[in-house]
């Protein structure tokens, strides 16, 4: 079943986080900071920009974004995906393509969201093109 997130999964996102973080050790989820992920998903459920994939009451996938101003023309909103995890048993599968077209219908809903950006991912298959994202940017990161 894939559903939005809601304040119930709060405690789940949280492990699935912390999941992500030791898969995948990188920008704002590298540090072990529980109250900082509790806080996070809360504000995203609350938000309603949270997909979910679950069976069986087991968690398999999630995509997580937040709406923010565009940093150039405030009067365009955007949602930001800062997160995209699916179950190391499910990777090759569906479940992201069904996420997202979730994830894009519900994102309707937000009248003031005109895009959905996708941050570089670190490892993955995805084919984005075919889904209609247009790469734009590719981002550059050095660790002082």
């Amino acid at each position: 079943m894939i559903r939005i997130g809601e304040d119930k999964d709060v405690e789940q996102g949280v492990k699935l986080l912390e999941q992500h973080r030791k898969e995948f050790d990188f920008g704002q989820f590298k540090e072990d900071n529980k109250e900082y992920y509790t806080g996070l998903f809360k504000a995203i459920a609350k938000d309603k920009t949270s997909i979910i994939s679950q069976d069986n009451n087991e968690y398999n996938g999630m995509i997580m974004g937040l709406k923010f101003p565009n940093l150039l023309n405030p009067h365009i909103t955007q949602l930001h995906v800062l997160l995209t995890w699916v179950h190391h048993n499910k990777r090759g599968s569906s479940i992201f393509y069904r996420m997202n077209k979730m994830l894009e219908k519900e994102t309707k809903n937000h009248k003031e969201v005109k895009e959905i950006i996708y941050y570089s991912i670190p490892t993955t298959n995805i084919n984005f093109n075919k889904l209609n994202y247009k790469q734009f940017q590719s981002m550059y990161k050095k660790e002082i």
